[in-house]
């Protein structure tokens, strides 16, 4: 029987972050005022997934930090960890528990970390019930109808989470375009959109790494995301910067 040399993770969490950055860069439309962005709604799916990827890694993660430190020749060579390790057993084992939503993994991440819940909770529920209105083909369906006045018209069911984002604005934008009888997934078919995501995605990240509790398991998780600009700490710090800049950039 062979048994593992070390552990080590995939980090799939920044690649769907990209790929979501990548596709709606490429595609939004600003002529006349009209902000169109048909890779929106993808975006935001690939948000929800990066997250969730995410909370998925800092697991794995613990899991090769522990590998690692308990075959180490000596524990009076061990570092602290910064970690209690009920907490790091319990990070180590969430990537093999499949149930619950990416939100349901976040909070479980966040409250092993022993952090306040963020403020941003409200709009990760926001983005949760968005996603799963994009992949729960019933929330899609259009069905048409013709109405007692003999008109032939959409009429398909406008999920409640737009309600709930109609009111938020990105650079004065709303994130979803106006009711003018369009389908609601043309409606969230926005660049505001999908940079609330991708800012959204960032700072559910960032919250994260910081709520890590200073010590080497920190180091340790940090080091595997570092970007090659040593100007900042982490790929998703650079990540957020750059949103920022595109979103002055489409909307200035």
């Amino acid at each position: 029987m062979q048994n593992p040399l070390a552990y080590t993770t995939a980090v799939m969490s920044w690649g769907f972050f990209l790929s979501s950055f990548e596709r709606v860069k490429s595609s939004g439309t600003y002529e006349s005022g009209l902000d169109l962005n048909l890779e929106a709604p993808s975006s935001v799916v690939l948000c929800a997934v990066s997250i969730e990827a995410f909370c998925n890694e800092i697991s794995s993660l613990a899991r090769a930090f522990v590998f690692e430190k308990e075959r180490e020749e000596s524990p009076s060579k061990r570092q602290t960890p910064g970690i209690r390790r009920e907490a790091l057993d319990q990070l180590c084992a969430l990537s093999q528990d499949g149930t619950g939503s990416f939100y349901d993994r976040y909070k479980r991440v966040v409250k092993l970390l022993e952090a306040s819940n963020p403020a941003l909770l409200e709009d990760m529920v926001c983005l949760r019930d968005l996603r799963d209105a994009l992949v729960h083909f019933r929330s899609c369906d259009v069905p048409i109808q013709e109405g007692e006045d003999g008109v032939i018209r959409y009429a398909q069911e406008t999920p409640e989470v737009l309600r709930r984002l109609s009111n938020n604005e990105i650079s004065g934008r709303q994130v979803v375009a106006q009711d003018k009888g369009l389908e609601w997934t043309l409606r969230i078919s926005t660049s505001a959109m999908s940079i609330w995501a991708l800012k959204l995605t960032c700072d559910a990240t960032l919250f994260l790494l910081d709520a890590l509790p200073a010590g080497d398991f920190q180091e340790f998780v940090i080091e595997a995301y570092r970007v090659r600009d040593y100007t900042y700490r982490d790929l998703y710090s650079k990540a957020k910067e750059d949103v920022a800049v595109w979103e002055c950039e489409i909307f200035s």
